[in-house]
This record gives structure tokens, sequence and C-alpha cells, in this order.
């Protein structure tokens, strides 16, 4: 039995906070890209994507996150992936993908690294 896909957002402290749960596969992909399109709107000092409660993940998830990566740099909107669980983890680590992301240890730390990048003037890469 599969765990329906399920993406929240909420503004906290400024920052678009996108909290994923479930599996996502192909099917699913769509829902996660508009829902991180959203804030490049200029609503949001930043993006954070809680992945702490992600059960299953293919190549359409990490592509997903790959395009909102890009899109959120040229925007220079910064954009830092949460708690990564570990099917997401692992996922990152055997496409050598997880270097091209800002990675925090919890929705709170990546909220803060938001923050910073954007009161510093600095983008997060």
């Amino acid at each position: 039995m599969s765990e329906d896909l399920e993406v929240t957002s909420a503004l906290v402290d400024g920052v678009r906070v996108v909290r994923v749960s479930g599996e996502c596969d192909a099917d699913e992909a769509g829902t996660l890209a508009r829902t991180l399109a959203a804030p490049l709107d200029g609503t949001a000092l930043g993006v954070v994507v809680d992945l702490s409660r992600v059960t299953f993940a293919d190549s359409s998830f990490l592509h997903t996150l790959l395009e909102a990566h890009r899109r959120h740099l040229e925007a220079g909107v910064p954009l830092v992936l949460a708690e990564p669980h570990v099917p997401v983890r692992r996922l990152l680590d055997l496409t050598d993908t997880a270097r091209v992301f800002t990675i925090a240890p919890s929705t709170a730390a990546a909220v803060d690294e938001v923050r910073g990048a954007r009161s510093d003037g600095h983008h997060v890469r």
C-alpha cells in the first residue's frame, strides 16, 4: 500500500516552508513542482523544503528538486532542503546531487539559513 503524497506550504518568519510527506513518483511530482514555483512571486524571502517525512522518492522527485533549485537560483530566491529522510538522502548521495543543494539538519536551521542568506545580501547556493 502506497502513501499518498501530501504537500503543504506555510509562511514562517517570512520564509515559505514546504512540507512533503509520503511517496513522490512521476505521478505526483507535478504537485510538488507547482508548490515550489509559487514562492517565486516575491511573497517569501526564500523556501525551505522539509523532507523529513518522504518515504519514497524517485528520479522524477529529484528532477523536480533540481529544476526548483535552478529556478530559485535564477530568481535570487534561496532554496534550502531540510531533514532529508533516508530515501531522499540515499537518492541524493547515489546521484551525487547532494552537493548541489544547501541541506540543513532541521527545518528551524533551514529557516535561519534562508533568513541569514537574505539579511547579509548573499544568496544560498
